[in-house]
Formats: C-alpha cells, structure tokens, sequence
C-alpha cells in the first residue's frame, strides 16, 4: 500500500470534491471515463470516501483548564500587601516587640513569592499563640508577660479582620497553589479516543487519496482536453488563459418523414 504524507493526504477532499464535481456535470467527462470502465458505482464509491473522509466527528472536548491553582495563588498575592501593611501598623503602635517579631525580614511579594510571605507571617501569628515553635521563651515572669502581650496582639488584629477562620481560610489557599487539585480521571479516556478518531481520519483520508490517484492518472491519459484537465483539478490555468468554452450542444436529430411537423 502506498505511504502518504499528511499533506497530501489533506489535500485529498479538495481534490476528489473537484474530481467528482467535474465528472456529475460533463457528459464529455463522463464518457471518456466510462470508455475505461468509469461506472456509476465508482462514481458513488468517490462521494461515499469523501464523506466519510470528511466526516464530521464533532469538536475536539477542550481540556479542562484548572484555575483552583491560579485563582488560590492570585487571592494570597491580593491579600498580603493590604493585610500586612493594616497588621503591621497595628502592632507597631500596640505591641511594638510582637511587631519586631512578626515583621522581622518579612514583607509583602507579588506572584509565587506571596505563598512564603503569607505562611511565613501565619506561622508567626501561630507562634504568638504557642501553635507553632519560634518564640523565644525567657524568664518565668517575663514569659508570662510576654504570653499576655501576644495573646492580647492576636485579639487585636482579629479586629482587624484577621481572625483564626480567615488564618485557616489562607492556609488553605496557600496548600491549594501549591499542589493544585487532582487530574481529571477522564482525561485519559478521552485522549485515547481522540487518538483513535485521528487514526480512522487518516486511514478514510488514505482510501479516499487511493481511489483519487488511480482514476486522475486514467483521467490525464483518455483526456486531452485541456478545459476539461483543468475542471478536473488535474491543470491550472495559466496566467492570462481565457476562460474554458462552452460545451457544444448535441445536435438536433433530424425528424422522420411523415411524422407530425415533418415534410
């Protein structure tokens, strides 16, 4: 069996509509065909391969684009600058050593960089509340002085809208970008199919450009015809060639004598 290139068997369908087209609308055409055993069977076989090779399968299913991982990573970057600066001016006039603390090398970022911002300032909210390790324990006294005046910047900036639910609400988006949601479980499925049509397209496309290449090369030896060639898509016209003639009407059979209206 001969081997195609995807090109050429692209081309096929616009070949064979010209083929066929030319062949249903000339007498001419028709008959030096048939006189090398063009029938009306070949003729339905080239418009059946063409649909099929045309057929229309239906869009492709556009993949699904996961936007969880995005909308989470552009809610975090929106959240800090706002937030981060309201908490920071808070503690700074409130609780100044917890301000130290919390802020220490630590500043708003934009894209990616906002996920470590972010957790890094919910993990020092957590180690004011003794959640988390981090903060410096001294003294007895000290430390249950220094207790209170976490506990008291945490209730502080709950106040300011940054309460424990909006903490764990952040925790979750942050875990969100970071690992995005599970594969569609149907993608796999439906690339094999996809696989699959593509596979029987090009086999019709195949069928068809083989039936297409044993009946244009008998078209090209019993016609000679340029104007016909050329509606058969099997020439081009050449720049400045005039326009095909029109077929000649069959002549009038002369009637018998004796019929009505005769002589």
């Amino acid at each position: 069996m001969t081997t195609y290139s995807r090109q050429t068997l692209e081309e096929a369908p616009g070949r064979v509509l010209s083929f066929l087209a030319a062949t249903a609308n000339s007498a001419q055409i028709r008959a030096a065909l048939a006189s090398r055993g063009y029938t009306a069977d070949d003729h339905e076989q080239g418009w059946k391969l063409l649909h099929k090779a045309s057929g229309y399968l239906g869009p492709a299913a556009e993949p699904k684009v996961d936007r969880t991982a995005n909308d989470a990573l552009a809610a975090i970057d929106a959240w800090d600058e706002p937030h981060f600066r309201m908490a920071r001016a808070t503690l700074e006039r409130r609780y100044p050593d917890q301000a130290a603390f919390v802020f220490a090398d630590l500043s708003a970022q934009t894209g990616p960089s906002a996920l470590l911002s972010v957790g890094t300032f919910l993990d020092r909210l957590d180690a004011l509340e003794r959640k988390l390790p981090g903060r410096e324990l001294k003294e007895k006294v000290a430390d249950k002085a220094q207790e209170k005046a976490d506990k008291a910047a945490l209730a502080t900036l709950e106040l300011r809208g940054i309460t424990a639910a909006e903490r764990s609400r952040l925790r979750g988006l942050i875990k969100v970008a970071q690992t995005g949601t599970a594969p569609d479980p149907g993608a796999e499925k439906a690339a094999a199919e996809a696989a699959a049509q593509a596979a029987e397209r090009l086999k019709n496309l195949a069928e068809l450009r083989a039936f297409y290449d044993e009946w244009a090369e008998i078209a090209r030896i019993v016609i000679t015809r340029r104007d016909y060639l050329i509606r058969l898509g099997l020439a081009k016209r050449k720049s400045g060639e005039p326009e095909e003639p029109e077929e000649p009407e069959e002549p009038e059979q002369p009637e018998e004598p004796g019929t009505p209206g005769g002589a």
